[in-house]
């Protein structure tokens, strides 16, 4: 009976979260691109969802099979991207003050953007005619920055997906990752993306999916998505929690990365090239990086680039501006944990030791009104300025920065305490945000 247990426990745990050092790197980066690209920038539409044959169902109820869509489904036979540089895209994440770099090497739709033996429809069967995906590994590695490896279960071109016998799209799908984990080098993140109501344990044989992986890729980081959400299966419940298109909330316990696009578009879409879509705000897209470094999370921030392999001058510009702010306040970012307020509109702030950043975001009655610390405050001052008046009481921290040395989006302080500000935590719970 003992050695029965002892054998399920030893299997199960091929599934449990890594110990904290294998998250480390991850934890300490904060901010890393999503790219979403393949042949449906010919187009200007959403990847995959803009088919216009027979929509899939799996998110509600059981796959429809594949129906040829007669313009999408035909758009790799004109695709060449002949402006691809992926030396260009590795150097404007690291520009932006990202770390790692997460590729849709395939999505929905069913097209790989990678060399690949089980599937005619994929980038070496168009004109291009080139492996995007090995180009960027190897550019990426170049620029030091962490390889992460989109792939969606589903399929909605290969006509096994969704058969009553599961087991000829279970190989072709094995076979796939086998060579996307085994062609490509070191993969330091796998990000699957599956949910709704679809049964991956039918479908795909979730569970054996991410048992190749962890084999394959032992030190590998995998997000939540192997797997349905509503199957609720604690051992397809991966490394860490993708909250999409929104910040997530003050985690510290769970991992988390909030995957946002750049782009905007009416229909909530915008992970592709799309010709309708309009660059976020610079101010949100700094609220949103120090939102979720101070909710103790990363952002996945995403790009889509153009059909002639180009990610637009409009998003590359936004992207080249927040690194710009990264330069200047990395260190409240990068490295460090949420707390020990918990963020809200007005901002947060995150903590290195005896170190606390602020990011304050707006002064409502024109001064910073702080819950007490039990550590006391040594000093206070802008990151890379001068120091700023405060007072410290039993009854909390006020702060005063006058409004001319103010950042308008964000205003970075830096406060040096006597003691380590995890301490001012009970029971891994923030203090109250500002």
């Amino acid at each position: 009976m003992l050695a029965t247990i002892l054998s399920t426990i030893a299997v199960l745990s091929v599934f449990f979260v890594h110990p904290p050092e294998k998250m480390g790197w991850w934890t300490d980066a904060r901010f890393g691109m999503f790219i979403h690209w393949d042949m449906s920038s010919l187009a200007g539409t959403e990847i995959s969802w803009s088919r216009k044959g027979s929509k899939p169902l799996d998110i509600f109820g059981d796959p429809s099979g594949y129906v040829e869509d007669p313009v999408y489904d035909h758009l790799a036979e004109h695709f060449n991207p002949s402006r691809f540089d992926a030396e260009a895209w590795a150097k404007l994440a690291e520009d932006a003050g990202m770390k790692y770099v997460v590729f849709t090497a395939k999505h929905h739709g069913g097209f790989s953007m990678f060399r690949t033996a089980y599937s005619d429809y994929g980038i070496l069967h168009t004109p291009f005619k080139r492996d995007v995906l090995k180009e960027l590994v190897e550019a990426l590695r170049r620029h030091h920055l962490k390889v992460g490896i989109y792939y969606s279960p589903r399929d909605w071109h290969n006509p096994d997906y969704g058969a009553a016998d599961s087991s000829k799209y279970h190989a072709f799908l094995m076979g796939q990752l086998t060579e996307l984990l085994t062609h490509y080098g070191k993969i330091d993140v796998m990000w699957f993306d599956s949910f709704g109501h679809g049964d991956s344990l039918k479908y795909w044989k979730a569970d054996d999916m991410l048992a190749l992986v962890r084999r394959l890729q032992p030190d590998i980081i995998v997000n939540n998505r192997s797997g349905s959400f509503a199957e609720n299966v604690p051992e397809l419940k991966g490394d860490f929690d993708t909250p999409e298109q929104r910040l997530g909330d003050f985690d510290n316990m769970r991992p988390w990365e909030s995957c946002m696009t750049l782009v905007t578009v009416p229909d909530g879409g915008g992970w592709s090239y799309r010709s309708d879509g309009k660059v976020r705000p610079y101010a949100e897209c700094i609220h949103a990086l120090a939102s979720c470094a101070t909710g103790d999370g990363n952002l996945l921030l995403d790009v889509g680039p153009d059909s002639t392999g180009i990610i637009p001058a409009d998003q590359s510009s936004r992207l080249r501006e927040v690194g710009d702010w990264v330069k200047r306040y990395g260190r409240s970012i990068y490295g460090t944990r949420g707390g020990p307020y918990r963020n809200g509109p007005n901002g947060g702030s995150t903590f290195r030791g005896k170190t606390v950043y602020l990011h304050v975001f707006s002064w409502p009655g024109g001064e910073l009104r702080l819950a007490p610390l039990k550590a006391t405050v040594l000093s206070v001052r802008l990151v890379k300025g001068a120091k700023v008046e405060f007072m410290q009481s039993p009854d909390g921290l006020l702060i005063r920065v006058p409004e001319p040395a103010r950042d308008p989006v964000d205003t970075v302080l830096e406060l040096e305490l006597n003691a380590p500000a995890s301490d001012e935590m009970s029971g891994h719970q923030p203090l109250p945000s500002f």
